[in-house]
C-alpha cells in the first residue's frame, strides 16, 4: 500500500509491504528510509515498535482529522491518506481548526508558558513538563488563540492528556 504522508508539514511518500509479522517500508521525502518494522499495539494508542535493532515505545493520540505522535520527548503531527485519493489533497497539518497540546508522557507540570487569551505562534512554547528528570517544552502546532488551560501548575499528568486547547 502507498500513503501520502505529512509530517509537520513536511510531505513524504510511504511505501508498506506486509511480510509475515513484520511490514517492509519505504520512506520518501526529504529523506529516504527503508527497512523492515514490527508493530504491536500494547494498549489503546500505545505501539511497541521494533525497527531493525532498535525498539522504542509510540503514542498515538487523534487531533482533528490527523494525528499526534510521540516517542519519548519528540511530538510529531501527521497526516495520512491514502495515496490514489485525489480528494485528501496535501495541507498544512493543524493549519485549521481548534488543537489540543497533549501530554506526550507522564509527568509532571512544571511551569505553563501561556494563560488563556494569549495569541500563540507555531512552535511557540505553552508548557513545560518534567518527566524521568527532563523538562519538555510543549509547543503549539499552530498560530491562534488559547482558549482553555486544562491542568495547573504542579499537577500530574498522564501520557495522551490534554493540556492546552488552542484555536
Amino acid at each position: 500500500m502507498k500513503f501520502r504522508v505529512e509530517v509537520d508539514g513536511e510531505p513524504y511518500t510511504l511505501d508498506l509491504r506486509r511480510n509475515g509479522p513484520d511490514s517492509a517500508y519505504t520512506l520518501t521525502g526529504l529523506s529516504t528510509a527503508t527497512g523492515s518494522a514490527s508493530v504491536l499495539e500494547v494498549m489503546p494508542g500505545v505501539f511497541s515498535v521494533l525497527l531493525g535493532a532498535r525498539s522504542f515505545t509510540v503514542h498515538v493520540a487523534p487531533n482533528g482529522d490527523d494525528l499526534e505522535v510521540w516517542t519519548g520527548s519528540e511530538r510529531r503531527a501527521i497526516s495520512l491518506a491514502d495515496a490514489r485519493d485525489r480528494a485528501a489533497q496535501s495541507k498544512r497539518v493543524a493549519a485549521t481548526g481548534p488543537v489540543e497540546v497533549r501530554a506526550q508522557m507522564p509527568g509532571k507540570v512544571i511551569r505553563l508558558l501561556v494563560a488563556p487569551g494569549d495569541r500563540v505562534e507555531v512552535d511557540q512554547g505553552v508548557i513545560v513538563v518534567e518527566a524521568m528528570k527532563m523538562q519538555n517544552e510543549m509547543k503549539s502546532p499552530k498560530a491562534g488563540t488559547v482558549t482553555k488551560i486544562h491542568i495547573r501548575q504542579g499537577a500530574t499528568v498522564a501520557a495522551g492528556e490534554a493540556l492546552v486547547a488552542i484555536e
